[in-house]
């Protein structure tokens, strides 16, 4: 029997990846990646998935690999393919997330002399990858070098902060295997020790002294994956110190913590002149930058010492806000609550939280109770009516700030996810596909323009073996923008042809051309009804007047403010 030098390569690589921990590829067929494809389809505990789109194959390895927290590979042939995963790497880079990109090239012999499907693949995606390397050709015997190159890309993509690695794969032809080839066999995989900042005793004890000289505290947490794993630590110290948690949705932290007082009006909060009296003396930051735009200009305005933790190193602060960094993740917390003295808390500072909060609840509930279904109204429902064991993925523009407004706390396991990252509308739905495909049943909150922006998932997702409702809200355009001061000073023509860019997108025949279970709600209860009860793929259109959920937005602003303010 004769040795495939190529597939011997190609196999040794794929059965490392498994042994590091990869459990999934995303494959998008194509001629000059066979090698790959083969190889991996065959790698005992990969599961292999197909999406003809290299775009909307990206986000889906995207969004399986926030819900999974490992990375998932990804193949493709060489050419514009591989451009086409540009946009899911940029937010892959910018949220943490691991992928393994694996793009397949023409050898350097046929580059620059008009070969088809052939473009410069070096370094494609530049600084948004953990590390690019282009691989040898394999004509080799020794398959040394292809598991080393397996397990850097694993634990460059895991550690220590996670996100893309990309491999470009040159082949040259034939690209079948030889007959009767015999191929890598799985070998022992390599260890690598991960190196983990720890907080010295001395420093563990300063923040503490220092912590509880400072009761006047707050603890902010923004988007984080992996924020589950802080629940506990979170907890501990919040409990010890008194301070209000300030947690968006996407922080897996805005949950029911008994003796916590846990936020979720914030936003509204913090744009009334209440928000003046309780400016803090200290600022715990978890995750990432705040989703909350009040959120960001209160801590601008009172510039107030501000400790980060940041395990990943990823230096995420836009506002330039932050004092002190610690590279270290719950532990530390852990750490700095197991010896701080109980008896610093205020509990005034924390009654003056509660009971704004409270106050807001009421009468933004009082409003979306007696009004017709809006963004607002929808973001509320989700949060309370959604099955345990569930992921709620939020796409960007103002379903993402809905949910952070209006979302109540909830139990600690509806996963609730979004590509913030790099913020894009693009590919949404691949993601949430994506999600859905780790085998826990998904709701996508998306809008009308980002639904539009990738049809591509929704044609992919059609075919997959998932439980995924997408809940559609319908606006016919940009709404965001009206909300934004530019839509005070622009001729309303311009306006609308230059940023609401009505659609009037057939999204029922869209829908059900696909032979998608398609249904269109007006109303709280029947909207309760279908979310409590997944099954299958489903799309679920909301039609929102513009004009009136705008107004809406404004008039609850008002009136949280003049409730908090009379009081």
């Amino acid at each position: 029997m004769t040795r495939d030098p190529v597939y011997s390569a190609c196999a040794t690589f794929a059965n490392e990846l498994s042994g590091q921990g990869v459990e999934h590829v995303v494959i998008s067929p194509g001629s000059r990646s066979t090698p790959l494809t083969l190889t991996f389809a065959q790698t005992a505990n990969i599961k292999t998935w197909v999406q003809l789109d290299e775009r909307s194959a990206a986000f889906f390895a995207l969004g399986l690999a926030k819900k999974t927290q490992k990375p998932v590979a990804l193949i493709c042939t060489s050419g514009t393919a591989a451009a086409n995963y540009l946009p899911a790497v940029v937010e892959a880079n910018w949220s943490e997330t691991p992928l393994i990109v694996l793009t397949a090239n023409r050898p350097p012999e046929l580059r620059g002399w008009g070969a088809g499907q052939t473009i410069d693949q070096t370094n494609i995606y530049g600084s948004n990858v953990r590390w690019f390397a282009e691989l040898p050709i394999a004509n080799e015997p020794d398959d040394h070098w292809f598991q080393f190159a397996a397990a850097r890309a694993f634990q460059s993509s895991m550690g220590p902060r996670p996100g893309p690695v990309h491999l470009d794969w040159p082949f040259r032809e034939p690209l079948e295997p030889l007959n009767d080839a015999v191929l890598g066999q799985p070998s022992d995989p390599i260890h690598l020790d991960m190196a983990h900042t720890v907080l010295s005793s001395n420093k563990i004890r300063d923040l503490a002294q220092r912590l509880e000289q400072t009761p006047r505290g707050v603890v902010i947490a923004g988007p984080m994956v992996q924020g589950s794993q802080w629940r506990q630590a979170v907890k501990h110290f919040c409990t010890k110190t008194g301070y209000p948690l300030l947690a968006e949705p996407l922080s897996q932290l805005r949950i029911d913590f008994k003796d916590v007082t846990v936020l979720q009006h914030h936003d509204h909060l913090l744009r009334s002149s209440w928000s003046k009296e309780v400016a803090p003396d200290i600022v715990i930051r978890l995750g990432g930058p705040p989703t909350c735009k009040a959120l960001k200009k209160w801590l601008e305005h009172h510039r107030c010492p501000m400790i980060m933790f940041d395990p990943f190193n990823s230096w995420a602060d836009p506002s330039f806000t932050t004092s002190e960094i610690l590279s270290v993740g719950n532990e530390g917390l852990s750490a700095i609550a197991e010896i701080i003295d109980p008896t610093m808390a205020d509990p005034q500072w924390q009654t003056t939280w509660r009971s704004a909060n409270d106050q807001a609840s009421t009468t933004i509930n009082n409003i979306l109770d007696s009004e017709p279904l809006l963004q607002a109204a929808v973001a509320r429902e989700l949060g309370r009516h959604l099955p345990s064991d569930h992921v709620l993925y939020v796409s960007n523009s103002m379903p993402v700030r809905d949910i952070d407004s209006f979302m109540e706390p909830h139990s600690d396991s509806l996963h609730v996810i979004g590509n913030r990252g790099a913020s894009g509308i693009d590919g949404v739905i691949s993601s949430a596909a994506g999600a859905a495909a780790s085998g826990q049943p998904t709701t996508l909150l998306i809008g009308d323009l980002a639904f539009q922006h990738d049809m591509g998932g929704l044609i992919a997702a059609r075919s997959l073996d998932i439980t995924l409702t997408v809940v559609v809200l319908d606006d016919q355009g940009g709404g965001i923008f009206s909300h934004l001061p530019i839509a005070q000073v622009t001729d309303p023509a311009i306006f609308e042809k230059l940023f609401t860019t009505p659609q009037h997108l057939p999204i029922a025949g869209i829908v059900e051309a696909l032979g998608i279970e398609y249904q269109e709600v007006s109303n709280a209860g029947t909207l309760a009804d279908l979310v409590r009860e997944p099954q299958g793929i489903r799309v679920i259109r909301i039609p929102i007047d513009s004009s009136h959920d705008i107004d809406q937005h404004l008039r609850i602003g008002r009136a949280v403010a003049d409730s908090i303010e009379s009081s």
